[in-house]
């Protein structure tokens, strides 16, 4: 189970902690860029996020993260995107999780393996299995929510209308069947980002994906793992779900000036 994200290991993660005033309701490291450090703010007053959220801005922290466990807190993940502009994904993360994925991935080990991880994406494979072929799904939400669903091989659920942040999408499940064709190797192809960055998968592996516009911008948010007797219970996957469905974005200057 090679990539970014389907088995657990060591990767550097620099993730921003910053608390909220909120008026209203967020394969392995190794080929994604590293986020932006993040520094103290000297703003003396709120600041609106993209969904109309005023951010407290005087209190962004700076935190390095080695695979370190992340106290309990509101912590900022990037995007990685070809904008020069793209927000920040705000999360409330309870006990238990650790930074990774250079400020795009949170992920724990304890009680099965899981992880909540940032993308956006470029191309969807083609053909997922005996070497992909990419193309562009379109630009909008959508566009990318149907060319997913469309992939063979995986296992998709409809998908379904949602709001994140204040901000409309779509919902849905994305899945691997426990056994592959031949063909498809280990890993199935399934989407990439600009830099060519994949998803970490194997036979079995379950993902629900938030795909939504974000002021222009498609950024989509993954809660993955791997079912079964040494996997995650319902009420793990449950407090990752509501880390996505109460999640809010803010401008990235906040954060990582």
């Amino acid at each position: 189970m090679n990539g970014r994200l389907s088995t657990p290991g060591p990767a550097a993660a620099l993730v921003a902690v910053l608390a909220l005033t909120l008026t209203a309701c967020t394969q392995d490291p190794d080929s994604r860029p590293s986020a932006a450090a993040t520094s103290s703010s000297t703003a003396t007053s709120p600041t609106p996020s993209p969904s109309g959220t005023v951010v407290d801005a005087t209190r962004l922290t700076k935190v390095a993260s080695d695979d370190a466990p992340l106290a309990p807190g509101r912590y900022a993940l990037g995007f990685s995107s070809e904008r020069a502009d793209p927000p920040m994904v705000v999360l409330e993360v309870p006990a238990g999780y650790l930074g990774r994925g250079d400020g795009y991935e949170i992920s724990a080990e304890e009680g099965g393996f899981r992880h909540l991880d940032t993308w956006t994406v470029a191309e969807v494979a083609a053909r997922p299995c005996g070497g992909a072929t990419w193309f562009d799904p379109g630009p909008t939400v959508r566009d990318l929510a149907n060319a997913l669903a469309a992939l063979p091989v995986w296992e998709s659920t409809p998908p379904t209308p949602t709001t994140i942040g204040g901000h409309e999408g779509v919902v849905m499940e994305l899945n691997l069947p426990a056994v592959l064709p031949a063909a498809c190797g280990e890993e199935p192809s399934s989407w990439r980002d600009h830099h060519g960055s994949t998803q970490g998968v194997a036979a079995g592996k379950t993902q629900r994906l938030w795909i939504v516009d974000v002021d222009g911008q498609r950024l989509m948010m993954v809660v993955g793992y791997f079912p079964g007797p040494e996997g995650p219970s319902a009420s793990t996957i449950e407090e990752l779900n509501r880390m996505v469905e109460g999640a809010v974005f803010v401008d990235a200057d906040l954060v990582a000036p």
